[in-house]
Formats: structure tokens, C-alpha cells, sequence
């Protein structure tokens, strides 16, 4: 099932996770119509779509990306137009983006940084949901 956030258990499970090399996270997308920004963001009067207010999380994700600290590294980044097996179900995604990072440590640093904080509510404001899916690369 879709969601926004992960939920405490997946978390927990995320960060307590023993597997220490690299992870490949796929992202499958589903924007707001509207970007719905909280009241108190700069952004709130802002008439945007849900994909533009996710592009500038995105834009801010590509600024972290040269912080060895974090070595975020975007693999793939592209809109959805089509199922070819599959989606009878009521998947619906706009976009899939793919994003390598060192260790799963780098990522929950990621998560901590001020200037991720900084760009996640473009992302709350931008997407209606998403499946992040956790991948082991060669494994």
C-alpha cells in the first residue's frame, strides 16, 4: 500500500538493518494535482503542480549530492507512460527515480541534514504518495 512516510516499524527495521554496503533505492512516484504546502512555508501561496513542487525537493537532493558525508549519487530519474505488465490494480505512478548511496548509514545522515530538512517539504507538498522500495546492488 502506498504511503508518504515511512511508518516507526520500517523505520526501525531501516535503520537497525545489518547490511552495510551500498543501497539502491527505488522511488515510485504519485504527485498532488496541487502542491498543498503548510501554512507556515514560504512556498504556501504558491500555484504550483505537485510535480514542480517535487522537482525543487529534487533540486535540492542534487545539491547534497557532491557531500561525500552523504554520497547520494541519482541513477535514474523519469516519468512514467505506461504499464507493460502489470498496473491493472490501480498503480497509477508518475515518476520512478533511482538513487544509489554508499551504506544505509550515508542515507539516514541524508535524512538528518539540515539542508535535506530544508528541501523534504517540497516533497510533503508535492507527492500524493509513494512505494520506496530497498535494494542491495549484487545481491
Amino acid at each position: 500500500m502506498p504511503a508518504l512516510q515511512p511508518n516507526n516499524a520500517q523505520m526501525t527495521r531501516f535503520a537497525k538493518d545489518s547490511h552495510d554496503g551500498p543501497i539502491v533505492m527505488i522511488n515510485l512516484l504519485k504527485f498532488r494535482e496541487r502542491a498543498q504546502y503548510k501554512d507556515d512555508d514560504p512556498e504556501k501561496s504558491d500555484d504550483i503542480s505537485g510535480e514542480e513542487a517535487y522537482n525543487r525537493y529534487a533540486a535540492g537532493l542534487e545539491t547534497l549530492s557532491s557531500d561525500p558525508q552523504i554520497g547520494l549519487k541519482t541513477l535514474y530519474a523519469g516519468n512514467v507512460h505506461g504499464f507493460l505488465i502489470g498496473g491493472e490494480k490501480g498503480e497509477d505512478w508518475d515518476r520512478v527515480f533511482v538513487v544509489h548511496y554508499p551504506s544505509r548509514q550515508h542515507m539516514l545522515r541524508m535524512m538528518r541534514d539540515p539542508r535535506y530538512r530544508e528541501a523534504h517539504r517540497h516533497r510533503e507538498a508535492g507527492l500524493r504518495h509513494q512505494d520506496l522500495i530497498e535494494t542491495h546492488p549484487g545481491s
